[in-house]
This record gives structure tokens, C-alpha cells and sequence, in this order.
């Protein structure tokens, strides 16, 4: 089925949803997080591309290229359920389009709250039916998007916000620039204590030459290309069944008093539309946790996400 056939809404029934769960801490007044999450021109930055949120009418509506799960030309009805700027709670429905075509309703809760002095805690919780979404899916939704909400908060450079549009290819590229230095960038993603850091904590092994292995824990991957310091390649074995000769391509270059960081994945048998593959928007979130190991050490967002059955309370 097209990932892009006109269907109609599906409601997860009471008894089969699941709930992704997530806590980010960053480093503002509450007040400040709370703007984020319920300002116009604060939510275009960090979440999407065309926002109106309306407080006092309880009204809001966002769409646009930077959102995966929904074409970039449509706009689906959302609602606030619920905002509270006393408590600076907001919760509303957010219709995603599935892989396979099909718009599913789902539900979002943002809680803001105070921490210490000048530091805030962002909670994410939505809930989505067993079969909307993957759990893969909702980590790497959300790696996106936290990653950008967090760095805009501390003010950081920018980091990869992918575009969610038809474009067809046999290969994506992604990139992003880093405060880090090219040799501490090529260390991290050649070691298996970096690797561990920012993308595969089960790692066990890496033989960095040319025809070594990659031992990811659930996967073995040929290296095929290594120049210190500058490239670092792999055969992407986990989406052989579709194109068996798919390469992972890391580069590096000294820009400015950082490093441009860029990803390459290809190339594929025949054309495909690239925002459509998982492995594009997650490739996308990996590279932010990245920047994110990277440039503050934190643990990856990605694996902070915890997907858990969700049961509605009771009446």
C-alpha cells in the first residue's frame, strides 16, 4: 500500500495501546520551557515547520516538512484536550500517517517543571495504538524532536532536521556541525566505547581496516572503507532483504573552529521516496544523539524513551 493513500482515521480500541515515555532535563527557568512548548513562533523552531497554537481559545494546529508521520502538504485536524499554564500542562491529539497510508489518532501530554535554580524537566508521553506506530518509530520521533527542542533551549548550532517531503533517490545525505574536533568525531564513531555513547550500547567489537567487521551486538557489518580522521563506512545489513549492497558513509571536515559531520546512505536498487524508510528519520536521530554525546556527554535520547502498554483510567 502507498505510504501515501487517502484513508480514513482508525482509533485504537481501550485495550491495545501503548504509551512512549521520556524526560529531558535542560538547562532554563520553567517559564522558558513552558514558552517552547506553547508559543507560535517557539513550536516553528523546535517542532514544526507551520504552527498557531491559541491559548485562550484552546485551539492549535501544526503541519509542514519537518514532521515525519504526516505528508508535508497536509494539514489533519488537531485538538487540545487539555492546557494548563498554572501547572503548564498540555496534552492534544495528533493524527499520524502510518507507513502503510493509514491516519491514526494518537495522544500527546507535555508537562513542564521546575528543577533547580534556572533548570527545568520537560516530560513526553504519547500514546498511540499497538499497531500505529513501531516502537523504533516513536524513538526516533521523539529523538528528533526532543534533540532539537533541547538544543534550542541551551543554544546550541543547529542540528539535522530532515525533510519529510516526496523527494525520491537512491541515497540521503544528512549532515550537521559540531563544536567537536574532526579527531574526537572519528574516535567516537570508530571505538566501541563511542559507538556505546551515542548509538549501539551493546556493541562488542570493531576491526577498523578495510574488510573488518563491525559487531553491533544484533548484527555483524563489513567495514568497507576507513581513512583516519576523515571517512568511515559500513555495509548496512539490516535492511538487506530490500537492497543488499546498502553502505553507511561517515565524513568528516574542519569547518570553522568545529567539524561538519556528514552521513550518506546508499545506494538503493531503485528509486525509492526517502522520508518514507525508517532508516532515514533514523539515521537522522542517531545523528543527533550524536551532536547531543558529543557536545555534553548526555545519555542518548533514544534509549531513554521507554515504550510500555497504556491502560485509560477509569471513570
Amino acid at each position: 500500500m502507498s505510504p501515501h493513500a487517502d484513508q480514513g482515521y482508525f482509533m485504537a480500541t481501550e485495550t491495545n495501546k501503548k504509551r512512549a515515555s521520556v524526560a529531558v532535563d535542560v538547562r532554563v527557568p520553567a517559564k522558558v520551557a513552558w514558552r517552547a512548548i506553547s508559543d507560535t513562533r517557539e513550536l516553528q523552531i523546535w517542532f514544526a515547520q507551520q504552527v498557531n497554537v491559541d491559548i485562550d481559545e484552546q485551539q492549535l494546529s501544526f503541519g509542514g516538512k519537518f514532521l515525519p508521520f504526516l505528508r508535508y502538504d497536509e494539514r489533519p485536524e488537531q485538538e487540545i484536550l487539555e492546557i494548563n499554564p498554572e501547572e503548564m500542562t498540555l496534552s492534544f491529539t495528533w493524527p499520524v500517517r502510518q507507513r502503510e497510508g493509514e491516519i491514526v489518532e494518537t495522544v500527546v501530554h507535555f508537562r513542564v517543571s521546575g528543577m533547580e535554580e534556572n533548570t527545568c524537566r520537560l516530560d513526553v508521553d504519547h500514546i498511540v495504538g499497538d499497531d500505529d506506530l513501531t516502537d523504533d518509530d516513536l524513538r526516533n520521533l521523539w529523538t528528533l524532536l526532543l534533540n532539537g527542542f533541547v538544543f534550542h533551549m541551551e543554544g546550541a548550532s543547529a542540528w539535522v532536521r530532515p525533510e519529510f517531503t516526496h523527494k525520491r533517490g537512491k541515497d540521503f545525505r544528512l549532515d550537521f556541525w559540531t563544536t567537536a574536533k574532526r579527531e574526537e568525531v572519528y574516535e567516537t564513531l570508530t571505538t566501541v566505547d563511542g559507538i556505546r555513547g551515542f548509538f549501539a550500547p551493546q556493541v562488542k567489537k570493531i576491526e577498523l581496516n578495510e574488510g573488518g567487521i563491525l559487531d553491533l551486538g544484533w548484527d555483524q557489518l563489513p567495514v568497507v572503507e576507513v581513512e583516519e580522521n576523515v571517512k568511515f563506512s559500513f555495509g548496512w545489513r539490516e535492511v538487506a532483504d530490500e537492497d543488499p549492497n546498502l553502505v553507511v558513509r561517515w565524513e568528516l571536515k574542519d569547518e570553522g573552529n568545529g567539524t561538519r559531520v556528514t552521513l550518506t546512505e546508499g545506494s538503493f536498487t531503485e528509486p525509492v521516496v526517502l522520508s518514507t524508510r525508517s532508516d532515514y528519520d533514523g539515521w537522522a536521530a542517531v545523528m543527533n544523539d550524536l551532536k547531543r554525546f558529543l557536545e555534553t556527554r548526555r545519555h542518548p535520547i533514544f534509549l531513554s524513551i521507554l515504550i510500555e502498554p497504556h491502560t485509560e483510567p477509569s471513570a
